[in-house]
């Protein structure tokens, strides 16, 4: 485990930072393309897999990236699964919006878990 620097906080703030930049100046262009809408899901989700990366060499000096994106596409080919026994016809542009929110969702829940890690092993261990 690294101790604490500055440079460890531009991991927390950045996110903060680009959605308020994004939702401030560029919401319009996240609707650019009629056909294929960007969300903020889609936007944050290489700055997850890069935060996470950063992270898990701080807390276990270790990189958990492949864990993650292994994870992310056993989770993704269960609800690709579940989502083709549901339709008739597959179409990517359908799929893709649930897939981008279920994948931030799921490198959410694991990037807060190693933020609170981190902060758990700096302040109490």
């Amino acid at each position: 485990m690294y101790p604490f620097s500055l440079s460890e906080l531009m991991i927390y703030i950045t996110p903060i930072l680009m959605v308020y930049l994004i939702q401030k100046y560029f919401k319009a262009y996240l609707k650019f393309f009629k056909e294929w809408p960007l969300t903020m899901a889609i936007i944050l989700i290489p700055l997850w897999v890069t935060s996470i990366y950063l992270l898990g060499w701080l807390i276990f000096d270790y990189n958990l990236v492949p864990f993650i994106l292994f994870f992310s596409c056993f989770i993704l080919g269960l609800q690709l699964y579940d989502y083709v026994r549901r339709i008739d016809h597959f179409t990517f542009k359908n799929y893709y919006l649930m897939a981008s929110k279920l994948l931030f969702q799921h490198l959410s829940a694991f990037f807060l878990g190693l933020v609170i890690l981190r902060f758990f092993t700096y302040f109490v261990g």
